[in-house]
């Protein structure tokens, strides 16, 4: 009997320490709950701010992209004018307005800022139609072998790597306007397969 009290002394002492411990880790768990509930917060906060930075930052582009647009414009009229426009002036009034236009020509941060648009643009639009052609495969919509499929889409998406290293449209001809005549031809070839 003494022997069960002993053991039962001791469990009573275990389980009261793992209650403690428990206890304790429970807080802990708490803390970094409320820790990790603030830090999503911060991290909402941090995105909605993003957001709104990208937003302004596109508009202010747009309007930039628009602005030069409309210098541009006024240095052709300008340029094909020059004779006329230094009678009107004089020639320091041209220097003027030759030097503003000089100036007005090198906006490195538009220029890269504008590339940077163009290629998260053509990015979507290829990851857009490596999707599509996936989701087709996905539900049955093309009958091929998984490794034709696999090899196409894996064509789709490097196209973004080969246009980072060359941005300019291919010499073969493959774009969109060879897509475009591509779907003609097989329109054509469908109706005509009907026809018969």
């Amino acid at each position: 009997m003494n022997q069960l009290a002993e053991r039962n002394a001791e469990h009573v002492t275990t389980i009261a320490a793992l209650e403690s411990r428990c206890a304790a880790l429970a807080a802990k768990l708490s803390m970094i709950n409320d820790l990790m509930e603030a830090a999503e917060q911060a991290n909402k906060l941090a995105q909605e701010a993003t957001e709104t930075l990208v937003q302004e930052r596109n508009a202010l582009a747009a309007e930039n992209h628009t602005t030069r647009n409309a210098v541009q414009a006024f240095c052709d009229v300008v340029g094909a004018n020059t004779d006329a426009i230094c009678e009107e002036v004089g020639q320091d009034g041209v220097k003027v307005i030759l030097a503003a236009m000089s100036a007005t020509g090198n906006m490195p941060a538009t220029d890269a800022f504008l590339a940077e648009v163009r290629t998260s643009a053509r990015n979507e639009g290829i990851n857009y139609a490596a999707s599509r052609l996936a989701a087709a495969f996905n539900h049955g919509f093309l009958d091929k072998p998984v490794s034709e499929v696999l090899d196409v889409t894996r064509m789709i998406l490097s196209t973004k790597e080969d246009l980072a290293s060359d941005p300019l449209p291919a010499d073969d001809g493959l774009s969109g306007e060879y897509a475009e005549k591509s779907i003609e031809e097989w329109a054509a070839q469908l109706r005509k397969g009907v026809a018969q």
